[in-house]
Formats: C-alpha cells, structure tokens, sequence
C-alpha cells in the first residue's frame, strides 16, 4: 500500500522526456525577451559599431554645421519615394540619438551583465597558424549518478548544459543568470537553496573548460552554488549570497573560479 505513493513521487521529481521538452520549451518562450535583450547588448557592445554610430553622427553634424544644411538628408530623400513624412527628421538628430542611445545601453547592459559573450572565429585560418585542438577532458572525479538509458556508460556530459534524468526544481519565476567557467577543468555545479545544510541540489549542471551556460526560470528566493572540478585535483568551490528577486532582474553572470585549497 505504501508503494504507490513513494513511485508517484518519484515521477514528480524525474518528469518524463517528454514532459521535460514541453517545460524547456515553455522555459525558452518566457525567457525570449531577456535572452533577446541581452543578445542585443552583445552586439551593440562591438567597439567597431559603436565608433560607426558615433563617427557617422560626427559626420552630419559637421556637414550641418558647415552649410547649415541637411545635406545627408536631403540626399536620402531623393533616393526615397517622394511622400510626406509623418515625423520630421534629420540625419544627424536621427543618428545622434542613436549614437546616444547605444552608448547608454551597453553601460547599463555592462552593469547587469558584466562584459560581452563573444562566440566569433574567423572565417579562415592558416594552415601554418591554425591552433591544435584542445584535447578532451580527463575526468578524473566519477559520474555520480552511474548508468543510465540514457547515458550508459556512465560518463560525464560532451557539452555544457543540465544533467540529464536529474531534478529540475526552483524553476516557474524569471530568474537568469550565467555560469561561467574560466578555468582548464570540466566543472560540476549544483545549485542549492542558501539555508540547505548540506546541500540537496535543485538543479546541476556540467561546464566545459573555459565555457557557459544559461540558468533561466529561476524562482524568487536565496541559493548558492557548489561546484566541483571533476578533472584535474577535484578541487571544490561555492558561491553564496545569491539572491532571486520577485519579480526577477534580466540576470547576471557568475564566474567559478575561486576554489578551497585541498585539506
């Protein structure tokens, strides 16, 4: 009689595969207008594009304060449809404001965000400089969960992201934020409520070397990370003092790069 409720339990906390891509699914249509504002700081914050507004508003300007004239407009005009403009404009206020504007967002954005994610190679490289592969993790901490279906070797992740078939908890509000891993060691993360003594993972995650990872549909509350290398000397680390609002901020990043020394 008692084993009906212990097995309901139990797909409550592993949901089926499923129901997990109908929740991440549902995760990623919420977080959009986050993900696509911070997608937005990543590129305005290119050096090269902010000295292009800026150069071209100089630009105008100049032009205007030479023949006292919208000499750009008026060329942009021509190559336009001839119709009567519902708002007035001019070349230089128009790329002024925007000059402005992107220079106010990318401060902001560095403020709540920390520096930008850049994901650029070059289109083409040398042969005789081309780097040499950086060679696979040599994990040196066992998988924890052992085998599964779905993973049955029992061997740690390929690519960053959530450990598969583990809880998915602390999730439904609008909390973001972005683990970074700096370092030359694959990084095991748990994420763990702040007054969880010892800590019963809400969610886990696996970073490469020197890679990131998105936490999104975080609910309000306080937590704190605890991380282990698990190649390397298995090296432990936490972050505490997190704290989710209600409603949440746009996120933040979270670099794990500070570690206790082996007793």
């Amino acid at each position: 009689m008692l084993q009906r409720p212990i097995l309901t339990a139990a797909v409550l906390v592993l949901p089926s595969t499923s129901a997990r891509a109908e929740a991440a699914l549902a995760d990623l249509l919420f977080m959009m207008p986050a993900i696509l504002l911070k997608g937005l700081y990543d590129e305005l914050a290119r050096p090269w594009l902010l000295a292009a507004f800026w150069a071209g508003a100089l630009l105008c300007w100049l032009v205007y304060a030479k023949t006292g004239r919208d000499v750009v407009g008026d060329w942009l005009d021509r190559l336009s449809p001839v119709r009567r403009p519902l708002i007035h404009t001019t070349s230089y206020g128009t790329l002024g404001f925007f000059a402005v504007a992107s220079l106010l967002y990318v401060i902001v954005g560095y403020a709540l965000w920390g520096p930008p994610q850049r994901n650029d190679r070059p289109a083409y490289q040398h042969t005789a400089t081309r780097q040499p592969a950086k060679p696979a993790v040599q994990h040196t901490l066992p998988y924890p969960y052992g085998k599964s279906p779905g993973n049955p070797k029992g061997t740690w992740p390929t690519t960053s992201g959530n450990l598969d078939n583990q809880p998915y908890l602390a999730h439904g509000g609008g909390g973001l934020f972005t683990l970074r891993n700096p370092g030359d060691e694959g990084l095991w993360v748990r994420l763990c409520a702040a007054d969880a003594q010892p800590c019963t993972p809400l969610r886990q995650v696996y970073l490469l070397p020197r890679s990131g990872f998105t936490v999104d549909r975080i609910s309000a509350g306080a937590y704190r990370l605890e991380y282990t290398q698990t190649s390397g000397q298995n090296l432990s680390g936490s972050l505490e003092g997190i704290q989710i609002g209600n409603p949440a901020g746009l996120g933040y990043n979270l670099e794990l790069r500070d570690f206790a020394p082996k007793p």
